[in-house]
């Protein structure tokens, strides 16, 4: 966790600098392969099955909805929204990259991201199956872990960025607990991504 915690800052400085994204795919690359061979992220927990593949699918396109339903309100009420928004799209949308490549890196960094980052939540692995709340105890490490997440990303000094990753770590580290699956966080995570940066661009 502190090597996945270190290597995150040290990308997000990379990409404050240089703009580029391609160290998270190597650093994360990396850091998640350890974090399985390691069995500190039990493999089993991929598994997919009509369940985890349902219930990340939904997830992420119901954040997708929700976000830009989110975003419009706010933006209505408040013209400062619209604007930090397009200076975080602008942040994010580094150059380089053709669209195709943009959201291979998005469904690399997202899943590496979800491995290091809910894949290592304490008590998140379990031997039981099907959907529980989350115990109080849980629901304490998983806002604990969400607030770990958000800090690495302050190096782009963007504070909207902050409040975003601290807000979906919350969602996707409750869906990593409810669920016991790793792949259901990873699925909510890219489908996100994808939606309001790349297919139905958030600013657009």
């Amino acid at each position: 966790m502190a090597l996945a915690l270190l290597g995150w800052l040290a990308c997000f400085e990379v990409l404050a600098r240089l703009g580029t994204w391609t160290p998270f795919a190597f650093v994360g690359s990396l850091l998640a392969v350890l974090a399985v061979t390691s069995s500190a992220v039990p493999l089993a927990e991929f598994r997919p099955s009509k369940r985890s593949l349902s219930i990340g699918v939904g997830a992420g396109l119901l954040m997708v909805l929700l976000t830009h339903l989110a975003y419009a309100w706010l933006a209505a009420s408040l013209p400062a929204v619209r604007a930090g928004t397009r200076e975080l799209l602008t942040l994010l949308n580094v150059v380089g990259f053709s669209p195709p490549a943009r959201a291979a890196l998005i469904v690399v960094i997202a899943s590496c991201e979800e491995v290091l980052f809910r894949g290592l939540l304490p008590g998140s692995s379990r031997a039981e199956k099907g959907l529980r709340w989350p115990l109080a105890g849980e629901l304490g490490r998983i806002l604990a872990w969400s607030v770990i997440y958000a800090l690495t990303t302050l190096p782009l000094g963007s504070p909207l960025l902050v409040l975003c990753a601290f807000a979906c770590g919350t969602v996707w580290g409750t869906l990593r607990v409810a669920t016991g699956s790793v792949l259901v966080p990873i699925l909510a995570h890219v489908l996100w991504d994808l939606g309001v940066l790349l297919v139905w661009p958030l600013a657009a």
